[in-house]
């Protein structure tokens, strides 16, 4: 029983440290992947992008857009096939 519970402690640990380590990680534009940066181009249009990141949402990878458009903040999920998961105000 005591190996056992170590060993999920262990495991959850590990998966742990290994989602915190993914997460909220800054890119450049170049660093996005290519279907990432022609959605990104689409949506964000005239506006200006003020902060890109990685993150990872229940196990998914997520690309975070913020972008500012005559003068109001905006942010852009995108999933790295190029989806649009979301677009608000931020």
């Amino acid at each position: 029983m005591f190996k056992r519970t170590v060993l999920a402690s262990t495991i959850a640990l590990v998966v742990s440290f290994t989602g915190s380590a993914l997460a909220d990680v800054e890119l450049t534009f170049e660093q996005l992947p290519e279907p990432v940066q022609k959605t990104a181009v689409a949506e964000v249009k005239a506006g200006q992008i003020v902060e890109i990141e990685r993150d990872v949402e229940n196990g998914a990878t997520v690309y975070e857009i913020e972008f500012v458009l005559e003068g109001i903040k905006y942010e852009l999920d995108i999933a790295p096939d190029g989806t649009l998961l979301r677009r608000h105000r931020d």
